[in-house]
């Protein structure tokens, strides 16, 4: 019988979430670590066979009023094509959570299917009303070298080798200084589009953990010694994963960011990745979305719309419907939050 065990080893860690069918960056040891920076204790649970673990979920935990706390797993839980592991998993992380003051566990699994739905409401999950994290990405099949440039789109390809032939440049790197100019970057589009970012410690705090743990590099475009574009990419499992983007008043007309990202392509492939997950699009990308913008770009790499199941709710004490109620004001739909 499979036991629930506390994990402390960011390589085992790693290891197993990577690989998983639906591991995802937002389980990643270094992504609870950075979390443990801003507000949150994270403790991770393997459900176990022996040594060796079937499944994963590493929980944030936020305290409430009262001496209660409020659970999220961020892209969580992990059971590797394995669903009749979560409800003896479920029931002893619940019975662990409540001992130690749990009021609610959020959940927004990388599932897809009505079936994956299914485990989460058969264990007591209700859908959840305010999403934390995207409800929609856009995966890219980056197999086969050169070949993954040829299905892009025309005029991707027409941009990629426009870039080269106007003699942009594309630096990656995982320096502080290579940071500091992205958080340049983002700023001035935070500023453009009105969005809200958080402080460049935050950003420098991601790298630093990341690169750690060998899963990051900064993609910095220059021309003629202007500075253009910058992305923040990580690597996690065969996943290339696109989770900051930020671009100057300047250069517009190069188109900086094609080359960017075909130069951030060529070496997650190096590194034995296969899928390029391009992060959050609208969940019904129309014209006037406030991201139908960012959604156009992504879609010229001829990538597929993947929407999730979005967030659920498990109660973990027997208050359920008061402290579900209590945990959405906690919630709040459209902040970057967790991110």
């Amino acid at each position: 019988m499979p036991e629930l065990r506390t994990c402390a080893d960011p390589s085992a860690w790693d290891g197993f979430v990577s690989q998983a069918s639906d591991g995802s960056l937002l389980q990643a040891w270094a992504w609870g670590s950075l979390k443990a920076r801003y507000g949150w204790r994270v403790t991770r649970f393997f459900w176990s066979e022996g040594d060796r673990p079937v499944a994963a979920i590493s929980v944030l935990r936020r305290g409430l009023p009262g001496g209660l706390s409020l659970d999220y797993a961020p892209r969580g839980p992990v059971l590797n094509d394995q669903p009749e592991n979560w409800a003896p998993f479920w029931q002893s992380l619940r019975e662990r959570l409540a001992s130690e003051g749990g009021t609610v566990l959020k959940l927004d699994p990388e599932w897809v299917t009505d079936s994956q739905r299914a485990v989460l409401t058969e264990t007591g999950g209700r859908p959840g009303r305010n999403p934390i994290q995207h409800q929609a990405t856009m995966t890219v099949d980056i197999s086969g070298g050169d070949a993954a440039m040829m299905r892009f789109k025309e005029s991707t390809r027409r941009n990629i080798r426009a870039g080269e032939r106007q003699g942009i440049t594309i630096e990656g790197s995982d320096a502080s200084a290579a940071m500091d100019h992205f958080y340049s970057l983002l700023q001035q589009t935070a500023e453009r589009e009105a969005f809200k970012i958080r402080s460049r410690t935050y950003y420098q705090d991601l790298l630093s953990l990341f690169r750690e743990r060998g899963q990051v590099r900064i993609y910095l475009a220059r021309h003629a010694d202007q500075l253009l574009a910058g992305a923040v990419m990580l690597f996690y499992g065969r996943k290339l994963i696109y989770l900051f983007g930020g671009t100057g008043l300047e250069g517009k007309e190069l188109k900086p960011g094609y080359l960017l990202h075909w130069r951030a392509i060529q070496e997650a492939q190096q590194r034995g990745c296969v899928v390029y997950d391009m992060w959050g699009v609208p969940l019904n990308p129309e014209p006037g979305h406030p991201g139908y913008g960012y959604y156009v770009f992504k879609s010229r790499f001829n990538g597929e719309l993947v929407r999730y199941i979005g967030i659920f709710d498990l109660p973990v004490n027997r208050a359920a419907a008061m402290t579900i109620r209590l945990a959405e004001r906690f919630a709040r739909a459209g902040q970057p939050e967790f991110v």
